[in-house]
């Protein structure tokens, strides 16, 4: 599939699950209609300005668009963030990741049903809570 293709049904996917119309999204980002449908359709690519307007438009990071990894980063920020989880130092974000994958580890490990006297959930907690003690 080509990359404007890809591109399209990206763009389309995110369009409606944001509920908009094409004729919404020309409202929001003043592209026209008809260019809309080109993008959606595969016929052509965005140009750099282009896609950062729809991504403003539509509410997402342009790397969602284009589909590159750091959405998910994005993404995975973005939600802790809005849950009133930040951390202000490189440190402070390997902590946190090192404790969600250890507590997605010892859920994965083997059995569905982890206790919480699990020694490796135990472990993954304690690094939560100690990555939370200096926020608290």
């Amino acid at each position: 599939m080509s990359d404007a293709r890809t591109f399209g049904r990206r763009l389309r996917e995110t369009r409606l699950k944001a509920g908009l119309s094409q004729s919404d999204l020309e409202e929001i980002s003043g592209i026209p209609k008809a260019r809309l449908s080109r993008y959606e359709n595969g016929h052509v690519a965005p140009s750099i300005q282009t896609l950062e307007r729809l991504a403003r438009a539509l509410g997402v990071s342009e790397a969602s668009l284009l589909d590159d990894q750091r959405a998910v980063m994005e993404d995975f920020v973005s939600t802790l963030q809005q849950r009133g989880v930040s951390f202000t130092s490189s440190e402070q974000a390997v902590a946190l990741g090192n404790a969600v994958a250890d507590i997605l580890q010892a859920f994965s490990g083997g059995s569905r049903t982890a206790k919480a006297t699990d020694p490796q959930l135990a472990g993954a907690v304690a690094s939560v809570r100690e990555w939370l003690g200096d926020r608290a």
